[in-house]
């Protein structure tokens, strides 16, 4: 990965982050040691493991196993993503949403829709 593709993820995850902060009315910052020792790209929101791409060409398949990798089961993974002039989206497991739910099938949500459902399980 180029020096110019690092800089555009890591403003991607300061904006992400700033735009959870508002939304769920706590300090959510970068876990600035997943670079050296890998992890999510935010650890902040208790009970949730957030993994973060700010990217042209979407990978979510590959992304969302990496979420589910670095939760390593102990937290509810998260993955928000978006592109250059479009919107943040999340993928949550659906039984994350929804408890009756035992299957590992995915939603996709806006980011306000991501925070309520977050807000809810803190």
């Amino acid at each position: 990965m180029g020096k110019a593709q690092r800089d555009k993820g890591q403003r991607g995850e300061r904006e992400l982050l700033g735009l959870l902060s508002d939304e769920l009315g706590t300090c959510v910052k970068r876990n600035l040691s997943q670079t050296r020792g890998g992890g999510a790209d935010c650890i902040d929101v208790k009970g949730y493991s957030i993994e973060i791409k700010f990217q042209e060409t979407l990978n979510i398949n590959a992304w969302w196993a990496q979420a589910l990798a670095q939760c390593q089961g102990k937290e509810k993974p998260v993955l928000f993503y978006r592109k250059s002039r479009q919107p943040w989206t999340a993928v949550m497991l659906l039984s994350d949403v929804n408890s009756d739910y035992t299957g590992s099938d995915t939603i996709s949500c806006n980011l306000p829709t991501a925070c309520m459902i977050i807000r809810e399980n803190l």
